[in-house]
């Protein structure tokens, strides 16, 4: 079990019961307080709410929450514009077959900020919204079951595919180019029939 200094981590909202009572809660009352402190994160992320959220498994909330709901405040720190952090974890639960993905070590959440803000910029230049990040993080046997390549940068938390909102990939993928061509980034951009693989790796390649 998570501590419970980790999930519930102002001091003050425990001042009303006082430590002593606190501490001395039956098991039964401590995982009670710790589920409605997730449940009610979770809302403020718009990750649970009266109808399921699309593509997010409510019992998988459940039982990974804290982990999910530490990784959407690390997504809130980077301040995009355009992209909420349900949709960043939204990918992190997909299922082929019997492997499910899973959210990415906490090693590598850093590794995506720099995408997710190439991303967030496309939004602003081309004036349309996300309409899907289709994958980001795969786990290796995740990677594996969808055919993904054995050095996918995916397995690095490194690349996101996307979908834009009434526009076509072409155009996805030239806006891509373009800011790159700024300097805006360095990295990999791929064209597909129905999305844009977009990735910071450091070297500049494009392919599709």
């Amino acid at each position: 079990m998570k501590r419970i200094t980790e999930i519930l981590p102002e001091e003050d909202s425990l001042s009303a019961l006082g430590r002593r009572k606190f501490l001395g809660l039956s098991g039964t009352a401590v995982a009670a307080l710790m589920v409605s402190k997730l449940d009610s994160q979770a809302a403020y992320f718009g990750l649970l709410g009266k109808k399921p959220v699309d593509d997010i498994p409510h019992e998988w909330v459940q039982q990974r929450g804290a982990d999910v709901l530490r990784y959407a405040r690390h997504i809130e720190k980077l301040k995009l514009k355009n992209i909420t952090p349900k949709m960043v974890i939204a990918p992190h639960f997909k299922v082929r077959g019997s492997i499910y993905n899973t959210l990415p070590p906490k090693s590598m959440w850093n590794n995506i900020g720099p995408t997710l803000k190439v991303i967030d910029e496309m939004v602003e230049t081309m004036g349309a919204p996300v309409r899907q990040l289709t994958s980001i993080y795969r786990s290796p046997r995740y990677n594996r079951s969808c055919g993904g390549k054995s050095r996918s940068l995916h397995m690095q938390n490194m690349a996101i595919d996307v979908q834009f909102s009434g526009v076509s990939p072409s155009h996805v993928a030239r806006t891509a180019r373009t800011l790159r061509s700024r300097g805006l980034f360095r990295g990999g951009i791929g064209r597909y029939s129905s999305f844009v693989h977009v990735d910071t790796r450091g070297t500049n390649v494009s392919w599709g």
